[in-house]
């Protein structure tokens, strides 16, 4: 069976024949083209009932679940060589993974669930503006391989698509205290994530694992790794926290003017 997989997922192994560049061709037009499907797609589906809303979101989510299970497989079986520690660091729980969770079980809740809230606010947030960025810094998105780098492209812009979706149809939260309880979810992924990379290297040693970039290891990101540097994993992973969250607070005074706007007209009409 393993043999089976080694040469299903080998046959996928395909390279560029040149590696995609940050705002070339294949990077201007895949967020031109997606960002004004995930517009249309989130504007068309505005005044859709619970029920339709709740399908839309589970169907992404396990969409974007059985997208991940392919990642690690590949990345497993094509490029790895069957080797758990090596694959270890793709263990899905990265900011621009969260939604394989929250939308599912957001989808399944209540609709005056505070949990379910406060998942949607976060996915309008934090997720928007996790997916967003990508595009506008793809060099974690644009690999010399074809599958995984149509995998992130089509991955992030899902994640634009969910803010868009909760923000359009109005079911994010638009108080402050709805922001305050997105930003506690937040945190609450953070330390899930410093405590997988703890965890991870113990049960499987050698295992190089950073979930959120946050640290105790060095980050990847930008001026987040010279911040390491010069100071620690410590103060790296607080000043993480604190600039992802002001920019999702920043997604959220947008979302929140809208949010208002459309009352106003609402009421007018």
């Amino acid at each position: 069976m393993q043999d089976f997989f080694v040469k299903l997922f080998s046959s996928l192994a395909g390279k560029f024949a040149e590696a995609p560049q940050a705002w070339g061709a294949l990077h201007i037009i895949f967020f031109a083209v997606g960002l004004s499907l995930s517009i249309f797609a989130a504007i068309l589906l505005r005044n859709c009932s619970d029920k339709t809303f709740d399908r839309v979101l589970r169907t992404v989510g396990f969409v974007l679940v059985g997208m991940e299970i392919i990642k690690i497989s590949f990345f497993y079986f094509a490029i790895h060589n069957c080797d758990i520690v090596e694959t270890a660091y793709l263990f899905p729980f990265q900011l621009c993974s969260i939604p394989i969770y929250m939308a599912p079980i957001a989808s399944f809740l209540k609709k005056e669930s505070v949990v379910r809230k406060a998942m949607l606010t976060f996915m309008m947030t934090y997720t928007f503006m996790s997916g967003l960025s990508a595009f506008i810094n793809p060099s974690g998105i644009l690999m010399d391989r074809i599958l995984p780098t149509f995998h992130s492209l089509i991955w992030h812009m899902l994640l634009v698509f969910i803010g868009l979706l909760i923000a359009f149809t109005g079911r994010g939260g638009y108080k402050f205290r709805d922001f305050f309880r997105a930003f506690v979810a937040f945190i609450v992924c953070c330390y899930t994530a410093l405590f997988l990379n703890v965890l991870i290297p113990t049960l499987l040693p050698g295992a190089d694992v950073n979930m959120f970039y946050l640290g105790p290891n060095r980050s990847s990101l930008i001026v987040f790794d010279a911040i390491y540097d010069k100071w620690d994993w410590v103060v790296q992973m607080k000043i993480y926290e604190i600039a992802l969250s002001i920019g999702a607070f920043i997604v959220f005074i947008f979302a929140r003017l809208g949010a208002k706007k459309r009352a106003k007209k609402a009421e007018q009409e």
